[in-house]
């Protein structure tokens, strides 16, 4: 779907004297259709940066080269939007609807075709029978369902999500979550930034960012491993595990062996019980 090769991006600066500061360096990366990568480091690593210019906006002084595939080069100016932490600083609509017809209208979709396409999103995000209420009587995990929809309605072949479930209340993460879940599972590329490492699930790809460079790209349950001599990528990059995790690595230690790391708590009784 898309490849970033030698990436590096540096802050504009105002001042030509100034050097000016890298905030991506040495970024070489694949993604493949239907995949979903969890982009993870702490503040100011680089994510968002990466975000962005996987979305096509001028991020900064980019260099190196990005290559992207069929779906995403054909699509002009801005490749897919981005689900942001606060959804209503993008929506221009009074409601839900007029916002998607809006977008819809802006990408320039044939007049006869908006309303389907709109309605047809705002269905695939359960957000359907909201699409006349107001904008600002809705949730916050309502109004990144409607974000959500957006891209739908614009056919955009990948979810680009920055830290979508950061200000929502646990039942609301969970719900956008599982939402963007399901969407993934019908072929949808997905790159989801989180620090909610509770996120993460078994086989899920996970590119790790420190001081925007990449230290870490490969299974989740990877970013988790110890070994006798060091600790793991989570623990160097100073995250804190999910309870589960921390819970297999105590079993480990008293001597319990598990087939496989668990990260989810079904993931969790399943592996003890097979014992």
């Amino acid at each position: 779907m898309l490849q970033l090769t030698d990436v590096a991006v540096r802050a504009f600066t105002a001042n030509e004297q100034e050097e000016p500061v890298a905030i991506l360096k040495n970024i070489h990366m694949r993604v493949e259709q239907g995949e979903w990568i969890a982009l993870i480091g702490r503040n100011g690593s680089g994510k968002s940066t990466l975000l962005k210019l996987i979305a096509g906006f001028q991020a900064g002084e980019a260099s190196g080269f990005l290559d992207w595939g069929d779906a995403l080069a054909s699509r002009s100016g801005i490749k897919a939007p981005i689900v942001m932490q606060q959804p209503e600083a993008s929506m221009v609509g009074a409601t839900p609807i007029e916002d998607l017809i809006i977008m819809l209208e802006q990408n320039g979709v044939k007049g006869e075709l908006i309303a389907e396409q709109a309605a047809n999103a705002l269905a695939r995000t359960g957000m359907l029978d909201r699409g006349h209420q107001p904008v600002g009587t809705l949730s916050g995990g309502q109004k990144q369902r409607v974000a959500i929809a957006g891209c739908l309605a614009v056919d955009a072949p990948i979810l680009l999500m920055d830290e979508p479930t950061a200000m929502l209340d646990p039942e609301a993460s969970i719900y956008v979550h599982d939402i963007v879940r399901k969407l993934n599972r019908s072929g949808i590329a997905v790159i989801w930034i989180t620090q909610k490492l509770d996120e993460l699930r078994e086989g899920d790809r996970v590119i790790a960012l420190e001081q925007g460079e990449i230290v870490f790209d490969g299974a989740a349950e990877g970013f988790y491993a110890r070994s006798r001599a060091m600790d793991s990528v989570c623990e160097r990059l100073g995250f804190e595990a999910p309870y589960v995790v921390q819970t297999a690595w105590e079993l480990e230690k008293h001597g319990v062996e598990l087939a496989s790391l668990p990260l989810t708590p079904a993931a969790l009784a399943k592996a003890v019980q097979r014992r």
